[in-house]
């Protein structure tokens, strides 16, 4: 099978940074349905406080992305995801041992803080494997997380009871294992030579101000667009499109169920019989294809609505599903590569941590907009709105022949690194 072969070429210490991530979204998956349960049922407190710990925890990560990136280019990005891992195992440990509300607050402050080095897990990739297979990491990485935090909650769910709260308290504690031992698997075992030759730059780099992104003008449009069609898609999957759902009837919670069990299963699928289009297809092109399957997903919604209840309005949400599924390849396969593409070696892992902020800042406004909007009368709107967001950006990203070959662009002295033209990305897709 071509993607096994390929993941097998993978560099040893890339398929190692693959199987500590894998480690790490086991352990989340644990723990990842039931916080709602865990502080409302089993410690007694107002369900608020557990909404507001996820908020909170957003928040965290927001903050805790730029010191990432910072610390990735003065150090190195495994210093840079040590100290967050270490940082997230200390909130999700105290999560085990909270009672009340401001308990459960400080400690989703605290996870959020160390989750924000997610940007450094992008520059251990980058650095770690050469530039063509980059897309199959991605890929394979977003397959990876699916299928791992799938099965993480599966167990959760066999083990957690309410009339046990005990078993809540070692599930968290379980995940708080899993993040030192990520830790542990990175502090002894992940050296990324990339950072090593570039220490003198890196270190002359005024500071590791981040000044250098914003004299990108190229990278900030990608990084505009990018978080328009995040908070479009990605931050509306757990919130805009449950709400939307629910309060019209259209299915059950168990019907939502199977809709994300699906939506698990075409994710890896998905990568299995798209794998050969995924590894070569231009980083922007992968985009757009991205931003169009998100814009067929919503403009479905709104007829399974009218389709009423019963199989037929599952039928076409579980083809909504299957193409928002589809979309995530192809977004993995583009954007984070893209990400990569356009950062300076010197600037990786501030570019890395802007990208990953904007991720975060999507996943905080998703559920006041869901909130606000999609469950009253103007939900169908709220869905058509997210529709045509999607399109615009398929539309920027698919004329980003004309915009990414404009020098003008791209003002950083480091462009000839930092930009690149469709020419180059078509080179490093097929290469």
């Amino acid at each position: 099978m071509s993607l096994l072969r390929d993941v097998r070429a993978l560099p040893a210490l890339t398929k190692r940074l693959l199987l500590l991530a894998m480690i790490n979204n086991l352990g989340t998956g644990l723990i990842m349905p039931f916080m709602v349960v865990y502080v409302h049922n089993v410690r007694g407190l107002d369900v608020t406080v557990a909404t507001s710990a996820v908020a909170v925890s957003s928040v965290g990560v927001v903050l805790g992305a730029p010191l990432a990136g910072w610390l990735t280019d003065r150090r190195s990005p495994e210093t840079a995801a040590v100290l967050h891992l270490s940082v997230q195992t200390a909130g999700i440990a105290a999560y085990a041992f909270a009672d009340r509300g401001w308990e459960f607050i400080a400690a989703a402050l605290v996870v959020g803080l160390g989750a924000g080095g997610g940007a450094a897990w992008g520059a251990m990739y980058s650095a770690s494997a050469p530039a063509e297979v980059l897309p199959v990491v991605f890929t394979t990485n977003l397959t990876g997380a699916n299928a791992a935090s799938g099965l993480g909650a599966l167990i959760g769910a066999a083990l957690a009871s309410v009339s046990h709260p005990a078993t809540f308290r070692g599930l968290y504690l379980a995940d708080a294992a899993s993040c030192a031992l990520v830790a542990l698997g990175i502090a002894v075992g992940v050296r990324t030579g990339a950072r090593s030759e570039d220490r003198d730059k890196r270190h002359s780099t005024d500071g590791a101000s981040y000044a250098v992104v914003l004299r990108h003008p190229l990278f900030l449009a990608v990084l505009v667009l990018g978080g328009l069609l995040f908070l479009a898609s990605y931050a509306q999957l757990e919130s805009g499109l449950p709400v939307y759902l629910t309060t019209r009837g259209v299915v059950t919670s168990s019907g939502l169920g199977v809709l994300f069990a699906v939506n698990t299963v075409c994710v890896i699928t998905s990568q299995l019989l798209l794998h050969r289009v995924l590894k070569r297809i231009r980083h922007t092109r992968a985009v757009t294809v991205a931003a169009v399957l998100w814009t067929g997903t919503w403009l479905l919604v709104p007829l399974a609505s009218l389709a009423g209840r019963g199989l037929a309005a599952l039928a076409v949400l579980v083809v909504a599903m299957g193409l928002f599924a589809v979309a995530e390849t192809f977004y993995a396969a583009g954007m984070p590569v893209l990400v990569n593409a356009l950062a300076p070696e010197n600037a990786r892992g501030r570019y890395n941590a802007a990208y990953s902020s904007v991720v975060s800042l999507g996943f905080v406004a998703g559920p006041f907009e869901a909130g606000a909007y999609a469950g009253g009368p103007s939900g169908t709107i709220f869905i058509e709105v997210l529709a045509i967001a999607c399109a615009v950006v398929a539309l920027a990203f698919g004329l980003s022949r004309h915009w990414f070959r404009n020098d003008a662009w791209c003002t950083d002295p480091d462009k000839a690194t930092s930009v690149v033209t469709d020419e180059s990305a078509d080179r490093a897709a097929v290469s």
